[in-house]
């Protein structure tokens, strides 16, 4: 399952790029669009949408203060 997510507060794309490798080793896999500013995550098909988007957070938190990821409407 794809869990669509919006995220703000990366300074360069650089940065982006690390952390969508953080993210793909927390997740089945990560597409972060650094000028998009969207975050697809693949996830296990019984994942829940809300605690997928925490765990995403964490990881970013523990990346750069400053992050904010929620999900896509």
């Amino acid at each position: 399952m794809k869990v669509r997510c919006d995220i703000s507060g990366l300074d360069c794309p650089h940065c982006a790029s690390k952390l969508e490798g953080l993210l793909k080793d927390a997740f089945n896999d990560a597409n972060l669009n650094f000028s998009m500013g969207s975050l697809v995550l693949d996830v296990n098909d019984d994942a829940d949408e809300d605690a997928v988007v925490e765990q995403a957070q964490s990881v970013a938190n523990g990346f750069e203060d400053g992050i904010s990821i929620s999900l896509r409407d």
